[in-house]
């Protein structure tokens, strides 16, 4: 960073210093190194700066904070992206409440600009993990990039389903790149960062926060070409990225759900306000001319032989999106308990369905499904 970008860095740090105050300050003092060596009866004079942040800002100008947080970027391979400079993301650059800078981890490409973000509960149900990982797998097997923002739930399954058929995501963190939050996607984000890139506005050490998220919502709204909501509670930060792109005039998608489930009351809602139904990926592609897509046939896997009873098995399965447990099964097929054992022990061998917590299986879903 040269004396002037240093300086931008300096008044990020600060407290409270968004594009429009970084900008007001620009324009009062002519640059941010004359902002920085500003008096605070000077800065008290630009509107938005309060005694806290001239504060900050005097207290940053003698200390080495920014140098700091810069080495630290560099030994862990973090880039720092000031909004001015050319490795930017240009979907940003035109957003009035862009970020002053951006840590990423790992490389945001051009082909990332086609990118669909995919959101939803950290608590969805078998049917909101099932259609998540369909839609995000589809669109990754079509090399389009899947955003998301690494919450638990929908976010997990989505970077999850990309990474698994060898797709590029990008995270959008609401937090600093050096907080692991939740604690469990530790390893999930050092993987994406590997293949893709993951995202965030905060210093390296900021703890995700109520206020961060919404923030960090505005930012995958906006670096994707459409938002996908899954699964999502009527009070959600889905909705709330949902409404996001709305406002940045972006389409909307929702998958529709039970009307006596809580977790579908949010897409349901997203539907009656207007966002477009999506049944499946095949039909939410055909309904987005601007996005681009490879329109290579995947081979299909031969099926394998199945008996009559395990034919059956797998049907009940696939009609059963909350799953079923194994007793069920065997109650309504009429079947000993051993047999039925065998039975999903080479569906699952097949990967034709999958064990969920409490003996319950589901089907694993195609794009031919």
């Amino acid at each position: 960073m040269n004396e002037e970008e240093l300086s931008v860095f300096k008044l990020f740090l600060a407290a409270d210093i968004g594009i429009k105050r970084l900008s007001g300050l620009i324009e009062k003092f002519g640059s941010a190194k004359s902002a920085v060596n500003a008096s605070k009866t000077e800065l008290l004079q630009v509107e938005g700066i309060g005694l806290k942040t001239a504060d900050e800002i005097l207290n940053i100008k003698n200390s080495k904070k920014a140098e700091k947080e810069l080495e630290k970027a560099r030994k862990s391979n973090i880039k720092i992206l000031l909004a001015d400079s050319g490795e930017y993301p240009r979907v940003l650059k035109d957003f009035a409440d862009r970020p002053v800078a951006l840590y990423v981890k790992g490389d945001l490409t051009e082909k990332d600009l086609n990118s669909i973000a995919i959101v939803g509960s950290r608590k969805p149900t078998n049917y909101g993990k099932t259609v998540t990982c369909e839609f995000a797998g589809h669109f990754a097997k079509k090399g389009i990039t899947v955003i998301s923002g690494l919450a638990r739930g929908v976010d997990t399954e989505a970077h999850a389903a990309a990474l698994k058929n060898n797709g590029r995501t990008a995270a959008v963190l609401g937090n600093g790149l050096f907080v692991n939050y939740p604690p469990e996607n530790a390893k999930l984000q050092e993987k994406i960062s590997e293949s893709g890139a993951v995202i965030s506005e905060f210093p390296l050490e900021q703890k995700p926060d109520v206020w961060t998220f919404p923030r960090r919502n505005r930012i995958i709204a906006a670096l994707s070409k459409a938002t996908l909501v899954t699964e999502a509670a009527q009070k959600s930060g889905a909705v709330i990225t949902a409404r996001f792109a709305a406002e940045y005039g972006k389409d909307v998608f929702a998958v529709p759900g039970s009307v006596y489930s809580q977790l579908s009351k949010g897409t349901n809602g997203l539907i009656k306000d207007g966002a477009f139904l999506a049944l499946n990926p095949q039909d939410m592609l055909g309904q987005m001319p601007y996005v681009t897509y490879n329109n290579d046939t995947i081979a299909k896997k031969a099926l394998p032989l199945l008996s009559g009873n395990e034919q059956k098995t797998l049907e009940l399965i696939k009609n059963c999106d909350e799953g079923l447990h194994s007793d069920i099964i065997a109650q309504k097929l009429n079947i000993e308990i051993p047999e039925i054992a065998a039975i999903i022990f080479k569906l699952e061998l097949e990967g034709l369905i999958k064990s969920e917590p409490g003996q319950f299986y589901t089907a694993v879903r195609t794009a031919e499904d």
